[in-house]
């Protein structure tokens, strides 16, 4: 009896990985974003001399697990369910990530006093007004 459990507990393991490693790189790729948020957060925090409380910090480990079962949902309804053949998934935590980058663009930017996505968007603007202005006035 003891053998036919333990045979059994390990089958579901195995099935329940399988199941999950088609987005096992998205779980990595949103937990490392969530830590690197949460680092960012601490030097920020440190360099302003901002208390840190555990309230603040719980508030990541709600965040990683929230986003990484909106995730599993997600995937489960688009792959066994809806199946639309549209990686919804994927689509789902690139949203995560871009939350989670612009959270870590506002750390970066109250430590070291510039921002990364405005840096960003002014040299896209100054790329098209140089190009309008070359349609207008050729040169050459």
């Amino acid at each position: 009896m003891k053998t036919w459990i333990c045979n059994h507990i390990s089958s579901i393991f195995i099935s329940v990985i399988a199941v999950l490693s088609p987005i096992q790189s998205l779980f990595l790729t949103v937990g490392f974003l969530v830590v690197a948020d949460f680092l960012f957060g601490l030097y920020r925090a440190y360099k302003i001399k901002e208390v840190i409380t555990s309230r603040k910090m719980a508030n990541t480990i709600s965040k990683l697990i929230l986003y990484n079962v909106m995730i599993l949902s997600v995937y489960l309804l688009n792959h066994y369910i809806i199946n639309t053949g549209i990686p919804v998934e994927k689509i789902a935590a690139g949203l995560i990530g871009i939350v989670e980058l612009k959270s870590l663009d506002e750390s970066f930017s109250t430590i070291f006093g510039f921002g990364v996505y405005d840096k960003m968007r002014d040299a896209l603007q100054r790329g098209v007004s140089d190009t309008k202005e070359d349609k207008k006035n050729p040169t050459e």
